[in-house]
């Protein structure tokens, strides 16, 4: 049986717009590059579609694997107890959803942290400003 990743892509929310439109432009952008997962956004608050709902929208997929990356930068509350208490997530991050009346397995990434790539986005928008 050949494994088909999902991926729930976890944005904190906001009332402003913007943010939500980037963690789905994210994405979206996931999803160009990737095409043979399927991805999914949910919110931890004020966006729509919440957390539960974007896992819901997995039904139907065929998902066997789930991946569940926050797109924070570093951890806090929501990283540390609210999504893995929302994912009933064990001590190692990991945990399982019901999808389509199957158990599908369930992963819990880092956030996006310290990185040279964030490094080198920060400073491209350095030289945007000036």
């Amino acid at each position: 049986m050949t494994e088909k990743i999902g991926i729930l892509a976890i944005g904190h929310g906001s009332k402003l717009p913007y943010n939500k439109e980037v963690v789905t432009q994210i994405a979206a952008y996931i999803a160009e590059k990737h095409i043979d997962v399927v991805i999914r956004a949910g919110f931890m608050e004020n966006s729509e579609p919440a957390l539960g709902e974007a896992i819901a929208a997995f039904s139907g997929t065929g998902v066997t694997k789930v991946a569940a990356v926050p797109v924070f930068l570093t951890s806090g509350l929501h990283i540390e107890e609210d999504i893995p208490a929302i994912l009933n997530l064990d001590e190692n991050g990991c945990g399982c959803l019901s999808i389509d009346g199957k158990e599908v397995p369930l992963c819990y990434a880092k956030p996006l942290g310290a990185d040279e790539l964030i490094a080198d986005l920060v400073y491209r928008r350095v030289e945007e400003a000036l």
